[in-house]
């Protein structure tokens, strides 16, 4: 596969990163501020609501409102998570292993993979279809394949949400990693009056993959061991950052390639 596509919006969010250019400013050496008590605020979402979600329904929302302008309510939309609602699920776990079971019934609408999706879904107004994906670390690669697919074959546009928060204890010893990330692209299968980058991409062939941590800047992101690391050098790319192609591992073997050109 040999394939064109267009970047028309970025967005990010992370402890002390809040958008892309905070995050392109950390990838030229500005120092980041981490705040003891940073937890996600989506712009869109009611306090009152967001007091009952998880850090990484909050965070993967953050992200997409920042793309969300670009798109229309009946753009398809792509949620890649590693573990999706880790915390809600050991939750759920725990409380099964004590003698009575106590739970609260928003903790198992909220505990399904697709809740972030659901719940962005609902606030943003989107009647297009959405997807959810799970591919360990290579869920940034299987979500961004699935949009190449979805926009090929339906000539549409669409919205990419990469997203991942730690998992508590005890899960965190088979699966660990640290901080909570998101990540966000609008992309679309021809050059749009907004866009912003081209990416030349290409699958397959034995390429190594690129590593996150070759990049300048944040070192607690690039090294958190979280699986939407592999998205930061996409974005750098398309910001002009990062100048070498960047390959992403597919699930079951392969590579995914991507050559950004700043428009």
């Amino acid at each position: 596969m040999n394939v064109d596509i267009y970047v028309n919006a970025l967005g990010f969010c992370g402890p002390g990163v809040g958008s892309v250019d905070a995050l392109s400013r950390a990838f030229a050496g500005e120092n980041i501020d981490v705040p003891a008590d940073w937890r996600p605020e989506p712009e869109t979402l009611p306090r009152r609501q967001a007091r009952r979600l998880s850090a990484a329904t909050l965070t993967a929302m953050a992200a997409a409102e920042q793309v969300a302008g670009v798109l229309t309510s009946e753009a398809p939309w792509v949620f890649a998570s590693s573990c999706g609602e880790g915390d809600t699920l050991n939750t759920i776990l725990a409380a099964l292993c004590q003698p009575e079971i106590m739970l609260q019934p928003v903790r198992f609408q909220n505990a399904v993979h697709n809740a972030a999706q659901g719940q962005f879904s609902i606030v943003a107004g989107s009647t297009g279809p959405a997807t959810s994906i799970a591919a360990f670390d290579d869920s940034v690669a299987a979500g961004l394949l699935k949009c190449l697919m979805q926009m090929q074959i339906e000539q549409t546009v669409c919205g990419l949400v990469a997203f991942d928060e730690p998992l508590p204890p005890p899960l965190h010893e088979r699966r660990p990693y640290d901080l909570t990330l998101a990540g966000a692209l609008a992309l679309s299968p021809q050059r749009e009056e907004g866009s912003i980058a081209r990416l030349s991409v290409s699958s397959g062939g034995d390429r190594p993959v690129t590593d996150p941590a070759a990049l300048r800047g944040p070192s607690h992101i690039l090294t958190s061991n979280n699986p939407v690391r592999f998205l930061l050098p996409v974005l750098a790319a398309v910001r002009g950052i990062w100048t070498e192609p960047v390959v992403l591992a597919l699930p079951g073997g392969g590579t995914l390639a991507f050559r950004a050109e700043v428009l």
